[in-house]
């Protein structure tokens, strides 16, 4: 809830309370401008809202579209626990283990809703079908057979319409205090009706990343140097697995939204027999720095760019 407050409060409350501050004139013409920028950065929150809705749909299509044409594999099921409910069925968190197409055992979690649990059909040792997408990265592959099924999300077309009233009522609101008969030239390159789509947009962005692309392949490496996030299809698909280890790891100093940054010193063998080392960086909640410790990891890399890697330490799974 307080993150839900803060988002709201950047966005759409914060920048009213500039409507009080002197207003700075400018001429005719670069008011003008201004206010072609200023619309043109309100359409792109707009449209980055919009995404929210796209985004699955995307999604919906692009598993659709491997499903059909991906190459078919049997994936063992390791574990599996239970991710709540979804319209009173469970929703389960299985890891699967199976040959990518680099021929290398990899693993991975697959969030799934079971509407036939009574079949047991993904109890530990049992195998499913799953097709790798050979033509790109997104998805790195899907189930063979079942439905990918997207929620409504109802709450994201208030949103919208909300986002284009409210732009085209702050910029009245800004026009009726601000304007003293000059028309729009209250608007420059301060004016928080120009820059509040600016914390928008970055705001926008990062749920984008965090909660706009959720999709039902979700890591099982802990561990990730700073580009596997961004390559994690071609990595599980193309990568090598081999053991690594542990060397050393310190807390930073550095602390984001009050968990502590760690860095990590890691070793591994690459597919040539080349001893590689890494150093790398990453926020880890405080609940899980216990689990910490130097020793052997399993690691997953790149070979055509060994930067890309994950990590996750052999204690547990």
């Amino acid at each position: 809830m307080a993150f839900i407050f803060l988002f709201v409060f950047f966005m759409y409350i914060f920048p009213i309370f500039f409507l009080a501050v002197p207003v700075v004139r400018t001429t005719p013409i670069v008011a003008t401008v201004l206010l072609v920028i200023g619309v043109i950065l309100w359409l792109v929150q707009t449209y980055m809202i919009s995404k929210f809705i796209t985004g699955p749909k995307k999604q919906a299509k692009q598993h659709k579209k491997v499903q059909q044409n991906g190459k078919a594999v049997q994936a063992e099921i390791i574990a599996w626990e239970h991710d709540g409910l979804i319209e009173g069925d469970p929703s389960k968190k299985i890891l699967l283990t199976f040959t990518n197409l680099a021929g290398s055992q990899v693993k991975t979690y697959l969030h799934l809703v079971d509407t036939k649990e009574h079949e047991k059909r993904f109890e530990p040792g049992k195998e499913i079908t799953i097709k790798l997408n050979q033509k790109g990265f997104e998805p790195p592959f899907t189930v063979g057979k079942g439905e990918y099924a997207t929620s409504p999300r109802p709450w994201i077309w208030l949103w919208l319409i909300f986002n284009i009233l409210y732009m085209i009522g702050f910029f009245l609101a800004s026009y009726y205090f601000q304007s003293d008969g000059y028309g729009w030239r209250f608007l420059n390159p301060f004016s928080s009706w120009l820059w509040a789509p600016v914390f928008g947009i970055f705001i926008i962005n990062f749920l984008l990343k965090t909660l706009g692309s959720q999709d039902i392949i979700s890591k099982f490496y802990q561990l990730t140097s700073v580009r596997s996030d961004k390559d994690f299809g071609e990595l599980l698909l193309y990568g090598k697995t081999t053991q690594g280890e542990i060397i050393n790891y310190s807390q930073t100093g550095t602390y984001i939204n009050e968990q502590p940054q760690v860095r990590f010193d890691v070793h591994f063998l690459n597919d040539r027999g080349d001893l590689i080392s890494k150093k790398f960086k990453q926020i880890i909640p405080l609940t899980d720095l216990h689990q910490l410790k130097k020793g052997e990891a399993e690691v997953i890399y790149l070979p055509r760019d060994t930067d890309i890697f994950m990590v996750k330490p052999s204690q547990s799974e």
